[in-house]
């Protein structure tokens, strides 16, 4: 004599197979149905937007990014001072040609990476690029009077704590690295570089040993040794870094 468990499972299997198109019906909602007729008879079209080519730049007062119109002016000024094409110079920086053309004509943002290897290229530094030909600031630089570049697309910055000219041994920035913010790619050039965190977290990799750094933390290492570093965390990271020979 069959159990009742045995009747149960019997009359739950009967019930599916006499139903065989019922769940395959409801998945198919009014909605999804319809969109389907639309698109095989050509109606629904995506709709494209080609003046947003350039992304949104939320700089505070006073503050620089690292893309747009200017800084790819000033580079595309720069190449044609040194006798480059733009061959030339996709070939020196490892970039293409359609990217670097993007650039010049403030259509992409350049990282900082690719910023790196432009003015190696170039023979200048970040410093040079951006200056103003202004004199020495002097001894003291008031807070509200300090350069700020934006570095990266998510509102990271640095403010230079030495006034940008050519004359300077050392170079002081003050980093300003929002969550996930950071140098966007592996950095390595001539130099020294020392650091100490003032608050947040900092992930620093030299020579492919990554760090995890908090506030109160130091770091020194050579500037040709491959060398990134980021945000990890939530919070924004603050970090006091000076290097020599000047690269910014």
């Amino acid at each position: 004599m069959p159990s009742a468990t045995s009747k149960r499972v019997s009359k739950a299997g009967d019930k599916q197979k006499s139903s065989p198109g019922k769940q395959v019906e409801k998945s198919q909602s009014p909605k999804a149905t319809t969109a389907r007729a639309l698109a095989s008879k050509g109606a629904v079209k995506p709709r494209t937007r080609g003046s947003q080519a350039t992304p949104p730049v939320h700089a505070t007062i006073g503050e620089q990014p690292f893309f747009g119109p200017d800084i790819g002016r000033r580079i595309r000024n720069l190449r044609h001072i040194k006798g480059l094409t733009l061959k030339d110079l996709a070939d020196r920086t490892l970039c293409s040609e359609s990217m670097l053309s993007k650039v010049e004509n403030g259509k992409a943002q350049v990282s900082l990476t690719l910023l790196h290897r432009i003015v190696h290229s170039l023979d200048i530094t970040i410093t040079a690029l951006f200056s103003e030909s202004r004199a020495d600031q002097g001894v003291v630089t008031r807070a509200k009077d300090r350069s700020t570049f934006r570095i990266d697309a998510n509102g990271s910055r640095l403010e230079r704590l030495i006034p940008p000219n050519l004359g300077h041994l050392l170079e002081g920035n003050l980093h300003i690295l929002e969550p996930g913010g950071g140098s966007d790619g592996i950095l390595t050039h001539e130099g020294e570089e020392v650091g100490y965190v003032l608050n947040g977290v900092l992930e620093l990799t030299v020579s492919g040993v990554q760090y995890l750094l908090h506030s109160g933390d130091s770091f020194v290492y050579r500037s040709e040794e491959p060398h990134s570093y980021r945000n990890p965390g939530k919070v924004t990271t603050r970090v006091l870094w000076v290097s020599t020979p000047p690269t910014f």
